[in-house]
C-alpha cells in the first residue's frame, strides 16, 4: 500500500466570513479543501472577521511548525508515517467572554490525542461551532488530519 500524501508544513488554513450565496441553504459553515489548503467559510452573522483573523494566525503557527499534517486518504484507518492513528478528540468550544484576556478571541489546548479551540462566546455562533465539530469529526475519522505533536515545537497549551 502506498504511503499517504502529506502536505506539510505548507498547509494553509483560512477562515472567511462570506455572503449567504457562498454557502448551502441552512448551513452556517462550509469547509472547502484541496492540496495544501483548507478554507472554512462562515456565513455572515455566525463569526466575526476578527475571530477569523486570530484563527488564521494561530493556525499558521501550528502548521508552520509541523505540529499537524493534512493529507488525502481514502482509508478510514489512516496513520501517519510512524503508524500513529489520528487523534480521537478535536473540537471547538464556546466559552464566556471573561475566560479570555483582553483582545483575545480564541485560545487552544493541545496534548497528545487532543486539540481544543476555545472561542469567545460573542464571536462564534453555536450553529457554526457545531458544524465545525461535525467537519472535524468526519475528517479525523477519514484520516485527513494527523497530529504530530512530538515532532513540532512541543506542547501547545494555551487555553482557559
Amino acid at each position: 500500500m502506498a504511503e499517504p500524501e502529506f502536505h506539510e508544513p505548507t498547509t494553509e488554513v483560512r477562515y472567511k466570513v462570506v455572503p449567504d450565496e457562498q454557502l448551502p441553504a441552512g448551513r452556517a459553515t462550509l469547509v472547502v479543501d484541496g492540496p495544501g489548503f483548507v478554507e472554512a467559510r462562515i456565513r455572515r452573522g455566525h463569526a466575526s472577521e476578527l475571530l477569523c483573523e486570530q484563527l488564521i494566525c494561530v493556525s499558521r503557527h501550528i502548521f508552520s511548525n509541523g505540529l499537524w499534517a493534512y493529507h488525502w486518504a481514502e482509508d478510514a484507518n489512516a496513520t501517519d508515517a510512524r503508524g500513529i492513528r489520528t487523534p480521537a478528540k478535536v473540537r471547538f468550544e464556546i466559552h464566556p467572554a471573561d475566560a479570555f484576556p483582553k483582545d483575545v478571541l480564541c485560545l487552544f489546548r493541545e496534548q497528545p490525542g487532543e486539540f481544543v479551540w476555545f472561542v469567545h462566546e460573542q464571536h462564534l455562533s453555536k450553529e457554526a461551532c457545531g458544524e465545525f465539530n461535525e467537519y472535524l469529526k468526519s475528517s479525523l475519522q477519514a484520516g485527513f488530519w494527523i497530529q504530530r505533536w512530538d515532532e513540532g515545537e512541543g506542547e501547545g497549551e494555551a487555553g482557559p
